[in-house]
């Protein structure tokens, strides 16, 4: 028998986590404590702790006298996420290029070639597209070695694949993949500078986003 070590808080975070960064619940939406305990068939306290994690990673906010709502990317918020990616994925490209091994660079080839293949394939799943997106650039960062970049990347992560699905939105999906192969090729060649380079000019232009945040409100 297979035993789930998780509390029930962590399982109802787990659960709501998912459907926000998959988009199955809408940006904004508000979410009724009561409502959730009863389809969960969880205690409110137990529901109130998990949307409490989530508060913590940026995925839920309370708001005074309106309750709990998923959070929203306005302008604003697309230009930090914007400036935030160009920080730390441009760093850990450059970083990734000194200090991947020879197994980083096969686990980072391949990730590449899944993404491509992905691309091939299902050229229609904006989702599944988002996450490999993004799990190439996690690993990225992964590679460069630096757990207090590490750390501070997993802080914003969940934000960062709900920017990456607006990204996503008005791009030809079939050439998303292909995008980050000058970028992977100079990881892989230890060509720092190339591999900065490459990183920040694959991250959509903010001014972008934004046109594409109107067209879809």
């Amino acid at each position: 028998m297979k035993i789930n070590k998780q509390s029930l808080e962590e399982q109802a975070a787990d659960y709501l986590r998912h459907k926000i960064v998959k988009g199955e619940m809408d940006q904004g939406e508000k979410i009724v404590e009561s409502t959730l305990a009863k389809d969960l068939e969880l205690s409110r306290s137990t529901v109130r702790m998990a949307l409490n994690t989530l508060s913590h990673e940026g995925l839920v906010v309370q708001k005074p006298y309106a309750g709990w709502h998923i959070f929203s990317l306005d302008e604003d918020d697309l230009w930090e996420l914007y400036n935030l990616r160009v920080a730390l994925e441009s760093q850990a490209a450059a970083m990734a290029a000194e200090k991947a091994s020879e197994a980083d660079k096969q686990a980072l080839r391949a990730l590449y070639q899944e993404y491509c293949e992905l691309c091939v394939s299902s050229p229609k799943e904006m989702q599944a597209i988002s996450q490999a997106d993004f799990n190439l650039h996690r690993k990225i960062v992964e590679v460069s070695g630096s757990k207090r970049m590490d750390k501070i990347y997993s802080q914003i992560a969940n934000q960062l694949q709900s920017y990456l699905s607006i990204t996503h939105q008005d791009y030809d999906l079939t050439q998303s993949a292909l995008s980050h192969e000058a970028m992977i090729d100079a990881i892989c060649a230890g060509d720092q500078e190339k591999a900065w380079l490459e990183a920040k000019a694959n991250i959509t232009p903010v001014t972008l986003q934004c046109q594409s945040l109107k067209d879809n409100q």
